[in-house]
Order: C-alpha cells, then sequence, then structure tokens
C-alpha cells in the first residue's frame, strides 16, 4: 500500500527514481542494521545527522527536520512493525540528484490477531506531510517493508 505523499517541492520537483516501486536509484551514502528496540531511534537519528553533516558539509542547527523525520520513521517500524528476521531494522541513506532520501525496511507489518492494519495516522503522517518533499512504502519479496522519506537538498549545503 502506498502512503499518501504531499505535493512535491515547486522549485526542485520530485525526483524520477522515487516512486520506482521502492527500488532506490540514488547513490547510497550510507546503511546501517541497528537492533530493532526503542534505542534504535536514537541511534538511527545520530546515524544519519553524522552521515549528511560529513557527506555535505551541514551542521546540526541545519538537520533538524532529518531528524525528526528519521525519529518518526523508526519509531513506526520498531512500535507497528515486525523486525527484519535477524532482529534488526535498516536505515540506509540515499543521495538523490538534490535530495536526501532515508529508508527504513523491518520484516513487515505484526500480525494484529486477524484485524485490518492499523489506519495510517498519527503525528509522524502529520509531520511527513509538513517537512518531507515525498514519501511512501514498498514491500519486499520476501516479506519486507520499506518506508522512505525524502527532503531536499538545502542551499548552503556543498554537493559532493
Amino acid at each position: 500500500m502506498l502512503v499518501p505523499a504531499s505535493a512535491p517541492s515547486l522549485e526542485l520537483g520530485t525526483p524520477a527514481g522515487w516512486n520506482n516501486n521502492g527500488k532506490s536509484t540514488g547513490r547510497l551514502i550510507g546503511e546501517i542494521d541497528i537492533a530493532a528496540t526503542p534505542a534504535a531511534v536514537r541511534l538511527a537519528r545520530s546515524y544519519v545527522r553524522e552521515l549528511i553533516g560529513q557527506h555535505f558539509g551541514a551542521d546540526r542547527s541545519e538537520l533538524g527536520d532529518l531528524e525528526l523525520l528519521t525519529s518518526e520513521a523508526v519509531t513506526n517500524s520498531v512500535l507497528h512493525a515486525r523486525p527484519r528476521r535477524n532482529g534488526t531494522v535498516t536505515v540506509a541513506v540515499l543521495h538523490i540528484d538534490r535530495y536526501v532520501r532515508v529508508e527504513v525496511t523491518d520484516g513487515g507489518t505484526a500480525p494484529r490477531g486477524g484485524e485490518e492494519p492499523p489506519p495510517v495516522h498519527g503525528r509522524g503522517l502529520v509531520l511527513m506531510k509538513a517537512l518531507a518533499t515525498d514519501f511512501g512504502t514498498s514491500r519486499g519479496k520476501n516479506g519486507t517493508a520499506t518506508f522512505w522519506f525524502g527532503v531536499g537538498v538545502r542551499e548552503g549545503w556543498r554537493l559532493p
């Protein structure tokens, strides 16, 4: 199921590879497997902040939205999904054109005792709509689920 996305930025547009059935087409900046526990949220946020800071020369004050969205995505994965078979979630960071894309992959939706999955709602969705250029989900053949979001590279960040 694809999550409704906010309108792309009129200044930058949306990279053509973003809606490629969940298959990333950018340059991988970094990827990390983190134990699917509440501590994963802090670790993922720090990882993304340091990685983007080093890659683009951005300082911490410029990375608040990116950190917040990473926290929301990983929190959702840890609380509402199964971990992957090895007990982890994967956080991948890509550079696509003038965008940073963060992907969080988990083991897919946790069983809910025959109930339908919960509707997409809550604070995380509101933040994604307000701060992300685009976002969505995809399913892997092995049952995994990837939630991704993208933000534009800010003016002043050095492009590698």
